[in-house]
């Protein structure tokens, strides 16, 4: 059964109740919501990605402020956030894992607008760090609310890690896979990322202010 299919039932129901049950209407219209959801992400990933996260409106012209490179590759990485889940606040503990990687690549593009567009200067490198949190510890180190972003993109990047590489060398050289805990993780996600791209856009309004 496809979505026009569906969408027929639910306004045949919707004008005579002998058709179907309260559940089999709540049912469809759950599905539709859905797909809904799905076809509106996918007319503008970064802002519908961007809207749901922080459960407000986006009033600021991102595009605009990134140039269309940034904007592009960030647009991408937002509906791969999407496809593993499009309501943030549903993410699953099993669905965590993907979400987060594709959503800090999202966020690396506007961490690496602001560090070479904005505050115009050279992502440094750190001795004994990837790129990535180079990144983080080079925000970390300036002052406000950009330096918070830092410190708790270098908390969700360890949180990654620690997903990523779970394995234990016991002393007789056997290893052992150690499952994460999932629930504790997408708590700590849901608490972090939130506040990173309300920061992020607080920043970002602060610095320039296209319409």
């Amino acid at each position: 059964m496809n979505f026009r299919e569906l969408e027929n039932i639910e306004n045949l129901a919707s004008s005579n109740e002998t058709i179907t049950s309260g559940f089999h209407q709540e049912i469809i219209a759950d599905y539709l919501e859905k797909e809904k959801r799905k076809s509106v992400s996918k007319e503008n990933p970064f802002f519908y990605f961007y809207e749901d996260v922080i459960s407000n409106s986006l009033t600021y012209n991102f595009q605009m402020a990134l140039g269309n490179n940034y904007y592009k590759n960030a647009s991408d990485d937002a509906l791969s956030c999407l496809t593993i889940c499009n309501d943030f606040y549903r993410l699953s503990n099993w669905s965590v894992n993907g979400w987060l990687q594709n959503a800090l690549k999202f966020i690396d593009n506007l961490v690496l607008h602001y560090i070479q567009d904005i505050a115009m200067e050279i992502p440094k490198k750190y001795k004994g760090f990837g790129v990535e949190k180079s990144r983080y510890i080079q925000l970390s180190e300036k002052t406000g609310d950009i330096s918070t972003v830092g410190y708790k993109l270098k908390d969700l990047y360890d949180l990654r890690n620690d997903l990523e590489h779970r394995t234990i060398i016991h002393p007789d050289g056997k290893q052992e896979l150690v499952p994460p805990k999932r629930n504790k993780v997408r708590q700590i996600v849901v608490k972090l990322y939130p506040d990173v791209l309300n920061r992020i856009l607080k920043v970002y309004k602060e610095s320039n202010n296209p319409r």
